[in-house]
């Protein structure tokens, strides 16, 4: 008996954001090899052009747009140049964020010290971006009467960070990274009850410690809290992202698909 492909997203269009960044190639690659069809999206366009080059390389077809996630005037001309060109948008992947490789200008201070405009602009593109691309994005998805919207949270977004790993590492996590990702998981529930029964669908993702040449004593102290042992590679979080936009999981909501080698279940 021939059985339906639960995963195949041929001719879907994904719009992906912070698309020059770690993580947003790797989506890329997944929704892809299922058939998607890839806007990646960024402030820096010659950072989506660079990755999109090599995407290439890996047989992975993607077009740049510029997106600023932080203006909702940014997001209504990404949205509306997406249309004109594919149509419909099916998948969105909020995806944006600073982290220890982007960063704020003061993004290592301590909580004690640490700069009220680091917050503000935190929080304005973890958080508020996301809002407004479930917004902006999402208000297109219910015209279309379809839609998987997939936030990008956090480990630091289900637990607090541990403190003890960082010391004398030259990594750090800031409370706004906790709080805004945090914020994030409570912004897909709120979205996802709202629009469930429209057809849009709002989940999470949460990546645990992304491998990304760390090295010394974080690597050693990660590994070692870890119950699988290491961190996570990159490509690792590939099935969760088909996973979510697809229809394999059609009746999945506002859950928070954590992805960490058990960080959490200790």
């Amino acid at each position: 008996m021939n059985q339906p492909n639960l995963f195949d997203l041929t001719n879907r269009v994904a719009i992906i954001t912070g698309g020059g960044g770690l993580l947003a190639s790797e989506h890329a690659i997944a929704l892809h090899a299922y058939g998607a069809k890839i806007i990646l999206a960024d402030i820096n366009t010659e950072n989506c052009n660079a990755a999109i080059k090599k995407l290439e390389v890996e047989g992975v077809t993607a077009i740049a747009k510029h997106c600023d996630v932080t203006s909702k005037e940014s997001w209504q001309k990404l949205l509306d140049e997406v249309v004109n060109e594919f149509g419909s948008i099916d998948i969105l992947i909020n995806n944006a964020g600073f982290t220890n490789q982007s960063k704020s200008a003061n993004y290592d201070a301590t909580f004690e010290n640490f700069p009220l405009d680091d917050w503000n602009t935190i929080m304005n593109v973890n958080l508020t971006g996301t809002f407004l691309g479930c917004q902006v994005i999402g208000k297109q998805m219910l015209l279309q009467g379809k839609g998987s919207i997939i936030n990008i949270a956090s480990l630091y977004g289900v637990v607090s960070p541990n403190h003890n790993i960082y010391p004398g590492t030259g990594i750090s996590q800031p409370v706004a990274y906790s709080v805004s990702k945090h914020g994030v998981v409570a912004l897909t529930k709120y979205v996802a009850t709202l629009w469930a029964s429209k057809g849009v669908r709002v989940n999470a993702l949460t990546p645990g410690g992304i491998f990304n040449n760390h090295g010394g004593l974080f690597l050693e102290r990660f590994q070692h809290l870890n119950p699988i042992g290491r961190m996570s590679d990159k490509s690792e979080l590939r099935g969760g992202i088909v996973y979510l936009a697809s229809d394999a999981s059609s009746h999945v909501v506002g859950h928070n698909l954590i992805i960490d080698g058990g960080w959490t279940a200790w």
